[in-house]
C-alpha cells in the first residue's frame, strides 16, 4: 500500500518530504501537499485486493466498498480505506450520515438514522423534491411526522417513533412504541401510483398533529399535475414534534432539495 501511495505523490510532495525535518520543520506545506495527492485518488478507487492482503478492513468499509459507489461517496471509501491501511497513523474520521451535495442533503449510506428539524411543528405544510439514488440492501426513501424528540442526552427512540411516509409511491409503517407495524387501516392509499423512484419527484405532506391527520401527494416530474397518493388518520398518533427524514438501513443514497416547510394557521 505504502509503495502504491509513494506511487501517487506529486513532485511537489516528494520534495516536501525530502525537506521535512520532524519537529523542527514547519508541517504546514507537507500537509497541504499530501492533502492534495490524496484528494486526487478520489476519481478511483484505491482498492485491490493484492494491495489490501494484510489489511483487515471494518464492516462499514466492507459495506461500503461493495457498492461501488460514485462522488462523494467514492471519497469516504477511500478515507475509510486508508484508515483501514494504516490505523495507528490515521484518526477515524466521524461518522457522517448526512452530507450537502450538489445543493441536496444527501445520505451517505453509513448506518441507520434520522436527520430531523431543530424546530416542533404542529399544523404544516412540508414541501421537498426527492429521488432514491440505491441501495443494498434497498429500501424506499421515508420521511417521519409527528415525531417525538429526545430529551438531553437519552436515546432517541427507533425512527423518533413517528409515523412514516415513504415517497414517491406511498409505503408507510408505524414506528410509535408497542406498535412498530404497517399501521394498517391506519393507512389510506388514495391513488396507485408507479412513479420512477431513482427520478426526481416534488411531494407535499400537509400535517396535522391536532387531529393527527396527515395527506400526502407527489409530482413527477416536478412541476407536473400532483397525485394525491398516500393518507394517515389517527388521533392518538398526532403530537407536535420534529419532521425527519430517515435512512431506514446501511447502504441507502437518498436525496433531497428544496425543503420548504410551511406553518398552518
Amino acid at each position: 500500500m505504502s509503495v502504491y501511495l509513494k506511487s501517487k505523490l506529486s513532485d511537489k510532495t516528494i520534495t516536501a518530504l525530502t525537506n521535512y525535518q520532524g519537529t523542527a520543520s514547519d508541517p504546514n506545506p507537507l500537509q497541504t501537499a499530501l492533502a492534495q495527492d490524496f484528494n486526487n485518488l478520489g476519481t478511483n478507487s484505491i482498492y485491490d485486493a493484492g494491495r489490501f492482503t494484510n489489511v483487515v478492513l471494518r464492516a462499514g468499509t466492507k459495506r461500503l466498498l461493495n457498492q461501488n459507489p460514485q462522488g462523494e461517496a467514492l471519497l469516504r471509501l477511500n478515507r475509510l480505506l486508508l484508515e483501514d491501511a494504516y490505523p495507528a497513523e490515521l484518526a477515524k474520521s466521524a461518522v457522517t450520515g448526512w452530507v450537502v451535495k450538489n445543493g441536496s442533503m444527501a445520505s451517505t449510506g453509513v448506518g441507520r438514522g434520522v436527520i430531523y428539524t431543530a424546530k416542533d411543528y404542529t399544523r404544516y405544510r412540508l414541501s421537498f423534491t426527492m429521488r432514491h439514488v440505491s441501495g443494498d440492501p434497498d429500501h424506499q426513501a421515508c420521511v417521519l411526522i409527528f415525531c417525538t424528540r429526545p430529551q438531553g442526552d437519552e436515546k432517541p427512540l427507533d425512527a423518533l417513533g413517528g409515523i412514516q411516509f415513504q415517497p414517491p409511491n406511498g409505503g408507510h409503517w408505524d414506528y410509535r412504541p408497542g406498535k412498530n407495524n404497517n399501521g394498517g387501516a391506519l393507512f389510506t392509499p388514495i391513488t396507485k401510483t408507479r412513479f420512477d423512484a431513482h427520478q426526481w419527484s416534488r411531494v407535499e405532506i400537509v400535517a396535522d398533529a391536532s387531529t393527527g391527520t396527515a395527506r400526502m401527494s407527489v409530482a413527477q416530474p416536478p412541476g407536473s399535475d400532483a397525485v394525491e397518493v398516500l393518507a394517515f388518520q389517527d388521533a392518538t398518533a398526532g403530537r407536535p414534534g420534529p419532521i425527519a427524514w430517515q435512512i431506514h438501513n446501511p447502504g441507502l443514497f437518498d436525496e433531497y432539495k428544496d425543503v420548504r416547510i410551511e406553518p398552518l394557521s
